[in-house]
């Protein structure tokens, strides 16, 4: 096990924040243009998993030597082959696509459940991370069925990103009272 240096548990605190931020805008953005412009839509949807591969490679940066990166290299390929996938779809099946990000938010809820539960007893405070991963796998399956049956649209991913702001949120709260 390795042990978390002050710099690395500010470095995650911020990336916490940063992450409620540009989540909360991401969504805001998802729920108002999604429905008016479809292109727009699509564009934030291929972005969103992008953003994740972004966080991860610099929580791998920040957290080097940690016993997560594994789990943290796959979370940042699965990303990436979500993006290429949905674009490959959302112009011409956006349903399939809505599936294909369900698809990723349940890998990628059950791999941050993973480094939730591996972080715990090196820094404390990832109750919250550990409830984002449940919440996301959950969702995935939602998204993964209700997209197949064309129940979801992009819009409705809006939700997803919200809950996982909080859970960021807390996550950073959680991190700076460590500190």
């Amino acid at each position: 096990m390795t042990i978390q240096t002050p710099q690395a548990t500010q470095g995650l605190r911020n990336l916490y924040f940063t992450r409620t931020v540009v989540q909360l805008l991401w969504a805001v953005a998802v729920i108002a243009v999604a429905v008016k412009n479809p292109a727009a839509g699509a564009t934030l949807l291929i972005l969103y998993p992008l953003w994740d591969v972004a966080c991860t490679l610099y929580d791998l940066k920040t957290s080097s030597g940690s016993d997560s990166t594994t789990t943290q290299y796959v979370n940042a390929v699965v990303g990436t082959l979500t993006a290429i996938g949905i674009g490959l779809t959302v112009y011409s099946h956006p349903a399939y696509a809505v599936a294909i990000f369900g698809a990723w938010a349940l890998l990628a809820g059950f791999l941050q459940l993973a480094v939730g539960i591996l972080r715990r007893k090196r820094l404390g405070g990832q109750w919250a991370m550990i409830l984002s991963g449940v919440q996301s796998t959950a969702a995935g399956i939602a998204f993964v069925l209700g997209g197949l049956s064309g129940k979801f649209q992009i819009k409705d991913l809006g939700g997803y990103a919200i809950f996982g702001a909080i859970y960021f949120l807390i996550g950073g709260i959680l991190l700076g009272r460590k500190r």
